[in-house]
């Protein structure tokens, strides 16, 4: 059985120590019920992973101390893939973003749309950061997926090209996902409704390509972790 991560903002080198946050000493302590001497594994987010064992001791201020005793750095997976979507309300983006950060997608922007229900600007930032931290902890993903700044579709499009990621946009009139061949893409869901025909017009105009993932109408959290399974499968069979 693998030890348990934890998160820490940055890793000292073997042989040094660190003081888990509040979060994460409770969760270490309370939830997992572990204690000193027991094994941990420490991540920071950006690729570095280390071994490390929970200290007897407290730092002066009654902190989880931890003693790293091995770092090493964890490749980014090969594909790159940023997924925008329309939020939806509720516990439906909690599970969306829970599901994207297990796939390791790089970064989750969330986007307005004309038929959207929820207002991206409105989202409660600290939250669905948490989510997609626990989501990396449980799927032992040494990268972070990061929360995009809301925007809109033409904009998201735009920027992406820009950045080089080959742009795709969820479509039932598009071509075959499998076509899309790009070691960097970004992908764009809308809301039930869809996209207005202004928006799509705009998003094919910008460079967006448009792709199906199959005939049937899926809710937008669907949607995105279909799209995002497909691609990471077929990086994962190359």
């Amino acid at each position: 059985m693998s030890c348990p991560w934890f998160h820490v903002p940055s890793l000292p080198a073997a042989g040094g120590s660190v003081t888990l946050d509040r979060d994460e000493a409770r969760h270490a302590l309370g939830v997992r019920r572990l204690g000193a001497g027991d094994a941990v594994t420490l991540f920071d987010g950006e690729g570095s992973v280390a071994d490390a064992v929970i200290a007897a001791g407290r730092d002066r201020s009654g902190g989880t101390v931890v003693h790293v005793t091995g770092v090493r750095r964890a490749a980014r997976p090969a594909l790159e893939i940023v997924a925008a979507l329309a939020p939806p309300k509720g516990d439906r983006w909690a599970t969306a973003l829970d599901m994207l950060a297990q796939l390791s997608v790089d970064s989750v922007v969330p986007i307005d749309a004309e038929f959207g229900v929820v207002e991206a600007a409105t989202i409660n930032r600290p939250r669905a950061e948490r989510i997609l931290l626990e989501a990396c902890k449980q799927s032992r993903s040494a990268w972070r997926t990061v929360l995009g700044e809301p925007t809109r579709l033409e904009h998201f499009v735009r920027a992406q090209r820009d950045a080089g990621r080959q742009v795709v946009l969820a479509d039932a009139a598009g071509g075959p996902i499998d076509a899309v061949v790009a070691d960097r893409i970004a992908f764009a869901v809308g809301p039930e409704g869809g996209f207005s025909v202004t928006e799509r017009a705009a998003a094919l105009e910008a460079g967006a390509r448009p792709v199906s993932i199959g005939g049937s109408v899926l809710r937008v959290e669907t949607a995105a972790v279909a799209m995002a399974a497909a691609f990471r499968a077929r990086s994962a069979g190359q």
